[in-house]
């Protein structure tokens, strides 16, 4: 698991897309393919592509949030997106296609005034990932309000 290489990332601007599951290539493919895509944000015509970076390595094979959120060294902060088993398995069927965002930046100031919580994740439709991105690296929004608005089902799927 190279942390490293996702703490110069949170630095250098890209969001991390990283796959956890390594069943099938080519779902990985449509997973980066579809989470990529380029939206009208504002509904100016002006396409957003997401500043994002696929990683697939190994090393990070079936881990989750809560082991990533346990090994991260506090003092980056950051968001990662987990292409994990469920969206291959998506991927693969041709559906509706979800991915998790995962939260590595709130630190203990945020969980004891705010109640946020580090490694805190949440699932959502892959055509929303541009605008969370956007939220995000611009500090329009913070973490927990795209988490706190989850449908019942536990995806996100916009406001």
């Amino acid at each position: 698991m190279d942390l490293d290489r996702i703490a110069r990332l949170f630095a250098d601007g890209p969001m991390p897309l990283i796959r956890t599951d390594f069943s099938a290539d080519a779902a990985w493919h449509r997973v980066v393919e579809e989470v990529s895509r380029e939206v009208d944000l504002v509904g100016d015509g002006d396409a957003y592509a997401p500043n994002l970076e696929a990683i697939s390595d190994t090393g990070f094979d079936s881990i989750s949030a809560e082991i990533l959120a346990s090994a991260w060294p506090r003092e980056h902060h950051g968001y990662v997106i987990f292409a994990d088993h469920r969206s291959m398995r998506e991927a693969r069927s041709g559906g509706e296609l979800t991915v998790v965002f995962v939260d590595l930046s709130a630190d203990e100031e945020d969980e004891e005034e705010f109640g946020w919580v580090f490694g805190q994740a949440f699932r959502c439709i892959a055509s929303e990932v541009a605008s969370i991105e956007a939220n995000l690296s611009i500090a329009n929004m913070d973490f927990p309000d795209f988490a706190g608005a989850v449908h019942d089902d536990g995806v996100f799927r916009g406001f």
